[in-house]
């Protein structure tokens, strides 16, 4: 090293202080060129949360933007690759790596793959597909890469007459990603069915796999299905990120009314708890994040779950597997014989498991669980009809958190604009009244969507004695509600429009997720 990188190197490994501390940056107020970003791999970026903002040529000197401007090794590294002065700004890594994904150019490559005669080499999987460096697997895993790298929660291969179309779904909201030729279709389903370890060989019934997909340092697990068609297999797979990590319940806004009678529910020694909601409704996340703050030395937790979405550190987690009969109900029944504290099952779907669970919450255990239903008071209903007696049903229950996601709004483009009149028509419907509501404008940080991010918004049902005996007599969900409204319950609708009048989210992505009356 010459002397002069030396003596900037070393000038780099000062103290921090407020003197020579770097200023932090809005990336979203740059405009990258492409010729700053072949200064610097992606790879290397992306390892490093680092991304070129500005070039002095005269000075020869680059300004960067890093996730952590305490990154020696980095910085050094970067002074050695294009021998220039480094000048470091500090950034939020999440922003960085989505400056990263929008500016650097896509790895997705067709190359190759124009003549069918080529194309179909790679659909039989054979040896082709085994070999790491073949244009089929460089393409799938580049498609699954920029769905990680978009944080994405599905990826969908849609296989239609002319095309296969890539769309990811990214906070709720599905957006595509890419169009593949038609010819390459059956070479793309079987590199992801080959991953998976399903059987390339059937391509009329329905499928099921997982796979574990490496993003650099990242590791997510993906959960496959496979649906046919009249123009081919579909294939959604669900992507859940390891590094994600447990959340805690802080972090979902719970009203804070809701929050402190949920905590009470999670420290009483026995009954069950369910949390309610559709498919991609957070439902899991909420679980975890109880399970997190319950997880003690002196607590023996177990868990039963399809998939092990998240590792839970001195939780005993078990994963159902059908091929081996291990179902929800066989292994809850396992799970009672070793002693546990609190047990989890991943969710109820049928009356086997139901029966199962709620007896084990009337024999000294506190149960947590999920169920597909609307609301927290039909939960009831749904109980019984699957063939759960009204009585113990009433005696386990403890609560029923309904719950779903909305869209946040863009905190970088966030502004204050009159009430329209559609607007004000549904707040005086609930008796409310606002003169001005937020919303996203659009930027380049949220996509010019005006959202970026999404929030739970949750009602919470309380088991009281007047409702334990309501259920009893085989009430009706509508009874249920009409009570519980008369007892000031917050409901879903009345937990968004608080959300909404606080700036979080708008009316118009409330109506996308709940009904709404009259």
């Amino acid at each position: 090293m010459d002397e002069s990188k030396y003596r900037s190197y070393q000038e780099t490994r000062r103290p921090l202080t407020e003197e020579n501390r770097p200023r932090s940056v809005d990336l979203f107020k740059h405009t990258i060129h492409s010729e700053l970003l072949d200064l610097i791999p992606k790879s290397f970026a992306k390892e490093h949360s680092v991304i070129p903002l500005e070039l002095d040529q005269r000075r020869n000197q680059l300004t960067v933007a890093i996730g952590n401007p305490m990154n020696y090794s980095a910085l050094n590294d970067l002074r050695l690759k294009t021998g220039m002065q480094i000048v470091p700004l500090s950034a939020s890594e999440v922003d960085i790596q989505q400056l990263i994904v929008r500016d650097y150019p896509s790895e997705i490559n067709l190359d190759g793959f124009s003549a069918d005669e080529e194309v179909m080499a790679y659909s039989g999987g054979g040896e082709e597909l085994a070999n790491d460096d073949s244009p089929m697997i460089k393409l799938v895993n580049s498609l699954l890469q920029d769905a990680v790298d978009r944080r994405a929660s599905d990826i969908h291969f849609d296989s239609q007459e002319k095309y296969m179309v890539v769309r990811i779904r990214i906070d709720g909201e599905l957006r595509e990603l890419k169009k593949l030729p038609k010819n390459i279709q059956p070479a793309v389903i079987s590199r992801l069915k080959i991953i998976s370890s399903l059987d390339i060989t059937e391509s009329r019934a329905p499928q099921d796999g997982r796979a574990v997909f490496k993003n650099g340092s990242r590791v997510v697990d993906l959960r496959v299905s496979v649906l046919p068609t009249i123009h081919g297999e579909k294939v959604v797979i669900r992507i859940m990120d390891r590094s994600v990590g447990i959340r805690k319940l802080e972090d979902f806004r719970i009203e804070p009314n809701n929050l402190k009678a949920l905590r009470h529910l999670l420290r009483q020694p026995h009954g069950i708890i369910l949390v309610t909601g559709p498919t991609g409704s957070g439902k899991s996340s909420t679980l975890y994040a109880a399970l997190n703050e319950l997880n003690e030395p002196n607590v023996n937790i177990i868990t039963v779950e399809d998939p092990v979405e998240y590792q839970l550190e001195g939780v005993n987690q078990v994963a159902v597997n059908s091929s081996i009969g291990l179902s929800f109900a066989s292994g809850l029944r396992s799970i009672l014989r070793q002693d546990p504290n609190i047990v989890m099952v991943g969710e109820i779907r049928d009356g086997e498991t139901a029966e199962i669970a709620i007896r084990a919450s009337m024999t000294g255990h506190l149960v947590l669980s999920t169920i597909h239903t609307n609301d927290s008071a039909s939960t009831v209903n749904r109980l019984i009809d699957m063939g759960v007696d009204p009585f113990l049903v009433a005696n386990s229950l403890g609560g029923v958190l309904s719950q779903r996601l909305v869209r946040t709004i863009c905190s970088s483009c966030s502004v204050q604009e009159p009430v329209s009149s559609q607007d004000m028509t549904i707040l005086e419907a609930y008796h409310l009244h606002a003169r001005t509501l937020a919303k996203g404008k659009g930027c380049a940080k949220c996509s010019f969507t005006g959202y970026q991010g999404r929030m739970a918004i949750q009602e919470l049902l309380v088991v009281t004695t007047e409702i334990r005996k309501m259920i009893t007599s085989n009430v009706t969900s509508e009874a249920l509600t009409d009570y519980l409204k008369r007892q000031g319950m917050k409901f879903l609708i009345d937990d968004a429009f608080d959300k909404v009048l606080a700036g979080y989210t708008t009316i118009e992505e409330v109506l996308k997720v709940v009904a709404t009356e009259g």
